[in-house]
């Protein structure tokens, strides 16, 4: 699992179809904005098992329908211009790809992030809105890593986006566009909180 450097890491201009080169042959995976990519950084032990708890969660919980969970660094596709890769996302019927080698998408229906000290503002605020830019996205889950928190925005029948806070181990994360639920005890499984960020 990696972490997006987008504001603070930029690089040289290149083209879509240079950077897609790149990236496919690179270490590390890079989020591309408008000419410019920025590598991933790799995350911390307690974000890399939010993040595998919660797919495998979600797998679960998928088997027999329509529905699966994928995990970074698979790419999406949000614009022409614009290419991101969050934690996870849930793709719902066949997978709307960009070409024949089959590592972007632009169908995602659910979409998770684990948050990070370097990158909470950019996943609230300008992924987020990139993110809403797909018709197909309906529902999207930030996980703090200290504390158990989620929240859940969703987008309502009249293209409005509501949010939904969950708090402390003994709360239940609704996710409505999946009509399933994860609780927070799972999604922190073998992960040792903060006990200063539970208390503030």
């Amino acid at each position: 699992m990696y972490t997006s450097l987008m504001a603070t890491i930029p690089a040289t201009k290149v083209s879509v179809e240079e950077y897609l080169a790149l990236d496919r042959t690179a270490e590390i995976p890079s989020e591309y904005y408008d000419g410019e990519l920025f590598p991933l950084a790799a995350v911390s032990v307690r974000h890399s098992i939010i993040s595998a708890n919660i797919v495998r969660m979600l797998g679960n919980r998928l088997e027999k329908t329509p529905c699966r969970v994928a995990n970074s660094p698979l790419r999406v596709r949000v614009s022409p211009t614009k290419y991101v890769i969050p934690d996870m996302m849930v793709i719902c019927g066949k997978p709307v790809l960009t070409d024949e080698y089959q590592d972007t998408v632009t169908n995602p229906k659910v979409i998770g992030e684990v948050l990070s000290p370097s990158t909470a503002d950019y996943d609230y605020g300008e992924k987020f809105i990139l993110f809403r830019k797909l018709e197909s996205f309906e529902e999207y889950l930030l996980v703090a890593q200290d504390r158990a928190r989620v929240e859940v925005f969703h987008k309502k029948a009249d293209k409005h986006w509501a949010i939904t806070t969950y708090e402390g181990l003994d709360a239940v994360v609704n996710i409505e566009s999946l009509t399933m639920s994860l609780p927070m005890t799972e999604i922190y499984s073998g992960v040792e909180l903060n006990p200063k960020a539970e208390e503030s």
